[in-house]
């Protein structure tokens, strides 16, 4: 009975460990690195040569003049088996713009990528700001509701886009370094954020949910897909697709506190204790990357 009960036990621990990667803010323009077009065929090769499961691609459709380019540029990730959601036309952040001019830029994203959208429509909060007022906030819940989209919260953040940011500016600078020690410092600080927000679900929630990992189409995430990926199934974490992730029952939770910032165990965190717990290495991980990169 004893060994029965271990097993049992076992059983649901392997349960969890279960995550799904969304990527926001594609397509990403040309930088120093890669040419757009260039690195959403990176990312698209990596996720099918790991057989990743379906990921959903949040996008910014009004990134260049031409929107018909970007459309067809994100059609390929559908025409992959991906998903598209809506991440605003233009990426402003809700606080700054106002509800009005918001949703204007809100709409015309979703009258552009209407063609590849499959199934239930996802909108994610630019800077996962949804509002610092609960009256701004409700009113974009009353939205999405009435124009059928569902929030696409996540529930790992994890600032990847610091790497990205940070290999541009030492390249623009002429600097030489070595990709390996950011690939490595990238991998840590990705995984760390991985087990600090399962931790607190656990202390939270009760229980592992099924998570959405929160990257970024971006050079350096790009570049180092294939490691992290291969990290995560070696520490025990099962790749699954955005539509199982997106059953779990936490992302149809509406908190009523405002702090959504760092995804939606931080806000049901502070929904239960009533103060922030959240990942931020950010100095940490700017300072290191410094010292790697010679931006000191």
């Amino acid at each position: 009975m004893k060994h029965l009960l271990c097993t049992l036990l076992f059983g649901i621990f392997l349960q969890g460990k279960e995550i799904a990667l969304s990527f926001d803010d594609a397509p990403m323009s040309t930088s120093k690195h890669f040419e757009t077009l260039t690195r959403t065929d990176m990312l698209l090769k990596a996720l099918k040569e790991l057989q990743v499961p379906p990921v959903m691609i949040f996008a910014n459709p009004c990134k260049r003049e031409n929107s018909s380019s970007v459309i067809s540029q994100l059609k390929k990730y559908k025409d992959a088996g991906h998903f598209i959601g809506n991440h605003t036309c233009s990426h402003p952040r809700l606080d700054d713009v106002g509800y009005t001019e918001y949703i204007k830029d809100t709409k015309k994203a979703d009258d552009l990528l209407f063609p590849l959208f499959v199934g239930q429509k996802f909108f994610r909060f630019p800077f996962l700001n949804e509002g610092k007022e609960e009256k701004t906030r409700d009113q974009m819940r009353t939205w999405l509701k009435e124009n059928n989209y569902r929030n696409g919260m996540i529930s790992i953040d994890n600032d990847d886009h610091i790497f990205s940011f940070k290999i541009n500016q030492a390249k623009e600078r002429g600097k030489k370094f070595n990709y390996s020690k950011v690939k490595k410092l990238f991998i840590e600080h990705l995984i760390s954020a991985v087990n600090f927000y399962d931790d607190l679900a656990l202390k939270t929630l009760g229980y592992s949910p099924k998570h959405v990992l929160l990257l970024h189409e971006m050079d350096a995430t790009v570049m180092f897909i294939r490691p992290l990926i291969k990290e995560l199934r070696k520490q025990g974490w099962k790749i699954i697709s955005i539509q199982e992730a997106y059953k779990d029952k936490i992302y149809f939770e509406q908190p009523k506190n405002i702090y959504a910032n760092n995804g939606i165990i931080d806000q049901m965190a502070m929904e239960k204790n009533g103060y922030q717990v959240d990942f931020n290495h950010i100095d940490t991980i700017k300072s290191e990357l410094n010292k790697i990169l010679g931006l000191e």
